[in-house]
């Protein structure tokens, strides 16, 4: 059952699986209004452009897919720019015969396209490599309170997460808070080190 929360947030009490949370969390943002969508993603830039990115050389960031209600990161993009315009940002092409990620520099002019998922990707650009990033911004559906997340079950950001260093600090963006817990959270599971929800930053593994 439900317990429900301030502002309408929730905190699951019961362990759902990820197939579970993954159903219900996909039909729960497509029912989100427009003007929730634009304060929640007002809130999640003002706690992102509070992080603390003075050590930050290269970031990794997700661009949200067309018409499926993810935070505006574009806007997080600008942000940096004009605030940390020292800082490298870094987005993915996704190889669907692998699940895995090739990383390249977001520049001016790099060609961007939308792919078979509806994600904006570089079609080539200056390579860059795992082992360089000091953050990475990872989409999700949904986390839980130790740092587990729900992503759309192909595993591209576990392999992905998984090649960085163990100081790269990874950062979930949710429009959600936290249910308490992932039911079957296996061995490849990459944990985040901390959730941003327009409600709140956790932090995990302190």
């Amino acid at each position: 059952m439900l317990a429900p929360q301030a502002q309408g947030r929730f905190l699951l009490t019961v362990m759902m699986t990820k197939e579970e949370l993954r159903k219900d969390y996909k039909r729960r943002r497509t029912l989100l209004t427009e003007t929730e969508i634009s304060s929640f993603n007002g809130a999640l830039q003002q706690y992102l452009i509070q992080y603390d990115w003075s050590d930050v050389g290269y970031v990794h960031t997700f661009l949200p897919i067309v018409g499926k209600n993810e935070p505006d990161m574009w806007s997080f993009i600008t942000n940096l720019r004009i605030y940390h315009p020292d800082i490298k940002i870094v987005v993915s092409r996704s190889e669907p015969q692998d699940c895995s990620m090739q990383h390249f520099l977001l520049t001016a002019d790099i060609d961007l396209k939308e792919n078979a998922w509806g994600i904006i990707e570089p079609v080539g650009g200056e390579r860059i490599k795992e082992a360089l990033l000091d953050v990475v911004l990872v989409p999700l559906l949904i986390a839980d309170t130790e740092g587990n997340r729900v992503g759309y079950g192909k595993g591209f950001y576990d392999r992905f997460l998984a090649k960085c260093r163990p100081d790269c600090h990874k950062i979930g963006i949710s429009l959600f808070e936290p249910v308490e817990k992932i039911d079957d959270v296996g061995p490849r599971d990459v944990p985040l080190d901390m959730l941003i929800t327009p409600y709140s930053v956790m932090q995990f593994g302190i």
